[in-house]
Formats: C-alpha cells, sequence, structure tokens
C-alpha cells in the first residue's frame, strides 16, 4: 500500500452525525400530538366536529324542548280534557241532565284555556332549551380550548425533550469526532513514522 493511498483511507473515515433512537421516539411522540388520526389530535379533531355539527338552535332539534314541551302538552291537554269534562256537566246538571251547545261551548272554552297556558309556556321553555344549549356548545368550547392548551404544552415539551436529545446527539457527535481525530492523527504518525524510516 502506498502512502497516499493509505492517508486517503484514514482521512475518509471521519465520524458521521446520525439521530438517535431516543431523537426518533421524541419526534414521533410530536408528531402523535398533533395528528388528528390518533390521541389527544383526534379527540379535539372530533369536539370540533361535534362543536361544528351543533350548528344553531333549533327547537325542533332539541331533545330538552321536545321532551319539556311534550311532558307539558300532555299535562295541559289532560286537564283541558278533565276542565271540559267537568265544564259540560255541570252545564248538563243546570238543564236537567240534558246536553246543550251552551254545555258543549262551555266545556270547548275551558280546554281552549288550557291550551292557551300551554302557549303561555312556550317563550319560557324555549328560552330555558336554549340556555341549555348555549351551556352545551359553551361547555364543549371550553373543553376543546382546554385539550388544545394540554396539546401545545405536551408539544412544547416533546420539543424541548427533541431540543435536548439533538444537543446529546451532537455532543456523542462531537465526542466520537474528537477521539476519532486523535485515533487519525495517532494513525498518521504511525504512518509517516513507518514510511519515513
Amino acid at each position: 500500500m502506498s502512502k497516499a493511498s493509505a492517508f486517503n483511507i484514514l482521512a475518509g473515515k471521519a465520524p458521521q452525525y446520525y439521530t438517535s433512537d431516543s431523537t426518533k421516539s421524541v419526534y414521533s411522540k410530536a408528531n402523535k400530538l398533533v395528528s388528528t388520526k390518533s390521541g389527544i389530535g383526534k379527540t379535539i379533531a372530533d369536539n370540533i366536529a361535534k362543536y361544528d355539527k351543533l350548528g344553531s338552535f333549533d327547537p325542533k332539534k332539541s331533545a330538552y324542548y321536545q321532551g319539556a314541551y311534550n311532558a307539558l302538552k300532555q299535562v295541559y291537554q289532560s286537564q283541558g280534557r278533565a276542565d271540559m269534562q267537568n265544564t259540560i256537566a255541570a252545564a248538563a246538571a243546570n238543564t236537567g241532565g240534558y246536553g246543550n251547545s251552551y254545555g258543549t261551548t262551555a266545556g270547548n272554552a275551558a280546554f281552549q284555556a288550557q291550551l292557551r297556558a300551554l302557549a303561555a309556556k312556550v317563550p319560557s321553555l324555549y328560552s330555558a332549551a336554549s340556555g341549555e344549549f348555549t351551556n352545551q356548545k359553551n361547555n364543549l368550547a371550553a373543553l376543546i380550548g382546554m385539550q388544545q392548551a394540554q396539546q401545545e404544552t405536551a408539544l412544547n415539551n416533546a420539543q424541548w425533550q427533541t431540543g435536548v436529545q439533538q444537543s446529546l446527539d451532537a455532543a456523542r457527535y462531537q465526542a466520537r469526532a474528537a477521539q476519532d481525530s486523535a485515533q487519525r492523527q495517532r494513525a498518521l504518525a504511525e504512518l509517516q513514522y513507518k514510511y519515513s524510516s
């Protein structure tokens, strides 16, 4: 082997920088944090979709409003029928037990009074259901904000860990480079001694 080829072989053995498995692991965790396919990123994306799906308040779609309205409707209609029957019966009693148009009209008026009372409750039901909807939407928005803050914190931590890992990788590289440089210098000195003699 010639002197020049021996020097070229030694010069070509410089250390190479590489990303450690620890750094790759931290990168992977950071990517999962922002991914919309898994982890908290998916949870946030799902909750944003739920929030968007809520849209604006519609009493026809509100289970709270429909449930409360239907329950009150049953109560008021039942009471209206009872009032109508009692009024018709009272009118019939006044006429010797015979039904008449006065009793029917008065009975219908009693029933309609209960339906008007139900209609008077609708604005307060609407307000309560709208408030419930707004609370639900605000709670979901707050949850999304909290999850995004958690994701941001986790991502910042992952980025910090990545920086630490990269610093460790760089320090390892520098240590290997210094060690390799010392070994190359020793080998070169040995070669110079060998070829100078």
